[in-house]
């Protein structure tokens, strides 16, 4: 509507300036000047149109549309108003200028519609009827400067039939083709709705789909990525725009990039923030609604997350197989270790032994009872029970574990054992369990600990956590060996039996916590057990 009133508006004033210089070279040409009545008449009538337009032309742009409609209201209204003072300045109801009225019908369809274009006809042919009334009888009289004749009543009332009816056909015609051009204008503006509706939904879903979408051009240089793929590709994502698709995605077919070959897919590794990730990815050309390619799309899907499921599935079946074994053998294990500790306490005390002979039944006493740890171990770490957390005093639980190390007669008695922790410090965890986190820790500590270097405990409270740590005096950690200390079965001392520390993570997870690995200041490491406390 405001496009339709500023194109009314020009032509208003394009009709205003042919008349305005019609006016000038007819008096001029007749050396009549432009001081007579109706030159002044003609061009203040003019003036006052250009006047008008530059104000309309000044509030349209700010303009609400109700506002708007008003000053298109305002504006046809007082075109009547012009075209009747023209018309009777230029001869009366016979006068040339009487068309306007239709032409003001026009606008009204055009900017207005239908019932503005019924009320502008009414209007225009009443006041060109008044018009012709008041000067066929002699009511208005011309103007001074002008030759007046009276008119014929045959002539003037076909000079109205005649502006009547085509003002009459304007406005049937006009109201119709305003009403199509309503219908018409709603239809699109639905469709440009529908297809910006359409528009926003493949943008949210591209900007919502879970998987990187990476996509290149005809030369196989990459001109966009989803958030996705920002996030995946990390920091350096908005850097890779304009680079070859193949620099960042190798495993892209080099006929896809080409844009001749089909589609492929497959699995391969790539290098997200400096680590190598397992992906799968599928790429195919990228077509125009033409059918013509215009480059191509990746689809890359971080498999990480499944390749640690299918770890943890796998893990999880070798746990039961072994859960199975372990229920198996340990009735027939520890029976048998029980009778040969049995057997060896007997001769001891009853058999005149030599001091040789003494020495080999201590050390199968203690090899039986290396035995019977190692089933406990795998007992616990293949039936391992849920955790039960409850309020625990862990300063005494440390307190206790530290005491009862110092009189186990094992590698923890050959340290020395300190324990630091606050005052009081109480959290909800499995008691039982953390006594074992403990106890395991303590023990790894001090199987690669020198005799009489120091094995500390040390419990910690920071942002809503608790930890227990164990620092000894080894030899240290090596960075490449820590994942794999957490591994059933692998052990780094020659008496370990590869499961405390297997055992101390899976309690952790069980707490939804954590075991870290840190190197000691000074020498030696770190075992920290944390979880939310």
């Amino acid at each position: 509507m405001r496009s339709r009133f500023l194109w009314l508006t020009a032509a208003r004033v394009m009709v205003c300036t042919v008349i305005f210089g019609g006016t000038v070279a007819v008096h001029l040409a007749e050396g009549r000047g432009l001081d007579g009545p109706t030159p002044r008449l003609l061009l203040s009538v003019i003036i006052a149109i250009y006047l008008a337009s530059l104000g309309y032309s000044l509030q349209i742009h700010r303009a609400s549309l109700p506002r708007l409609k008003f000053l298109t209201t305002l504006s046809i209204a007082g075109d009547l108003l012009a075209w009747s003072v023209l018309t009777y300045a230029t001869g009366g109801a016979g006068s040339p200028l009487s068309s306007f009225f239709g032409l003001s019908t026009l606008t009204a369809a055009l900017v207005l519609g239908g019932v503005g274009t019924l009320w502008t006809a009414v209007l225009g042919l009443g006041a060109y009827a008044v018009l012709g009334i008041l000067m066929s009888t002699g009511i208005l009289r011309p103007l001074s400067d002008q030759v007046y004749v009276t008119p014929n009543a045959v002539e003037t009332t076909y000079q109205m039939v005649v502006t009547v009816t085509a003002v009459v056909l304007i406005a049937a015609i006009g109201g119709s083709l305003a009403e199509r051009l309503l219908l018409a204008g709603d239809a699109l503006v639905r469709s440009e709705a529908s297809r910006a509706n359409v528009v926003a939904l493949y943008e949210d879903v591209i900007r919502s789909t879970p998987v990187a979408l990476v996509t290149f051009d005809a030369e196989g240089r990459i001109d966009g990525i989803n958030p996705s793929a920002a996030t995946m590709l990390g920091p350096s994502a908005p850097e890779l725009l304009g680079t070859p698709v193949t620099d960042r995605m190798p495993f892209v077919p080099g006929n896809v990039v080409a844009g001749v070959g089909e589609a492929a897919h497959g699995d391969a590794m790539l290098e997200l923030s400096g680590a190598m990730v397992p992906v799968s990815w599928h790429a195919t050309p990228l077509y125009t609604r033409d059918g013509v390619v215009r480059g191509g799309l990746v689809v890359v899907d971080d498999r990480s997350q499944e390749e640690k499921l299918r770890g943890e599935v796998a893990a999880a079946e070798r746990f039961a197989t072994l859960g199975r074994l372990a229920a198996g053998l340990a009735h027939e294990i520890r029976n048998p270790l029980g009778a040969i500790l049995g057997c060896v306490e007997l001769v001891r005390e009853t058999a005149p032994l030599s001091d040789e002979e003494r020495k080999l039944l201590t050390t199968v006493t203690r090899d039986v009872a290396r035995l019977n740890d190692l089933v406990t171990d795998m007992l616990q770490f293949a039936r391992p029970r849920p955790a039960e957390p409850r309020s625990t005093d862990l300063v005494q639980l440390v307190r206790e574990i530290a005491t009862l190390a110092r009189s186990s007669g094992g590698p923890e008695a050959k340290v020395t054992i300190t324990v630091e922790a606050p005052q009081e410090l109480v959290a909800r965890v499995d008691p039982a369990q953390l006594r074992q986190v403990a106890w395991n820790l303590l023990r790894n500590a001090a199987q690669v600990s020198r005799p009489g270097a120091e094995v500390k405990l040390a419990l910690r409270r920071a942002e809503g956590t608790v930890a227990l740590a164990v620092l000894d005096r080894g030899p240290g950690v090596d960075p490449a060996q820590r994942e794999k200390l957490f591994e059933a079965f692998y052990s780094d001392t020659a008496r370990g039996t590869g499961l405390g520390l297997a055992i101390v993570k899976r309690i952790a997870e069980a707490h939804g916590g954590e075991v870290l690995i840190l190197p000691r200041e000074g020498g030696g490491s770190e075992f920290v057990f944390r979880c939310p406390g």
